[in-house]
């Protein structure tokens, strides 16, 4: 009876011990692996005077309502506008001192000097409107024509636009009004 009592006593201490490992996996977990996501990095290394801010490179400029009413008269341009910043980071003015903008886009059927409005003049358009580039002294930058040179800082430079609807005809209609530009730099 005694060699049957330390068996099951050993038995049970064995069974016991087996069910530590057991214990201990339940408070500290394998670790898993699962799938992640992908990170795309767009970049370039260029040998101009500036690098361009990444805030810079692509920018939504809302624009807001404007009212009809306030575009009816042939040759307006709002008052008001929205500002923009283009933003140069690590300038270098040793070699080149200045820097001028181009903008591009559609240009407007009515004013050769703005972009065209709306979805390609479709019958959800504003029509007879359309947006112009101001500069941070108030001239206006013509679609593909360099802006006036703006001196160069060493370090970091910011040039100001502003944005603005124009009508050369009147009559505005309501609708979409808006429009995509894109711009290149010129050192000099």
């Amino acid at each position: 009876m005694r060699f049957m009592l330390k068996s099951v006593t050993a038995m049970s201490v064995c069974g016991a011990l087996a069910l530590l490992p057991a214990m201990s996996w339940a408070e500290d977990p394998v670790p898993v692996t699962v799938d992640g996501g992908t990170l795309n990095f767009e970049g370039s290394v260029i040998t101009a005077a500036c690098a361009l801010s990444s805030g810079s490179a692509v920018q939504n400029i809302n624009m807001g309502q404007a009212r009809a009413a306030s575009l009816a008269t042939a040759g307006t341009t709002l008052a008001t506008g929205k500002t923009f910043t283009i933003s140069l980071e690590d300038c270098d003015n040793s070699t080149f001192k200045n820097v001028a903008v181009t903008f591009s886009g559609t240009v407007d059927a009515d004013d050769a000097s703005g972009l065209a409005t709306g979805v390609n003049g479709g019958s959800g358009s504003a029509q007879n409107l359309s947006i112009r580039i101001f500069d941070e002294a108030g001239s206006q930058v013509k679609l593909n024509e360099a802006s006036g040179n703006t001196a160069l800082r060493a370090g970091s430079n910011t040039l100001n636009f502003t944005a603005k609807y124009h009508t050369e005809k009147g009559s505005v209609t309501a609708g979409d009004a808006s429009a995509v530009a894109t711009y290149t730099l010129t050192y000099s």
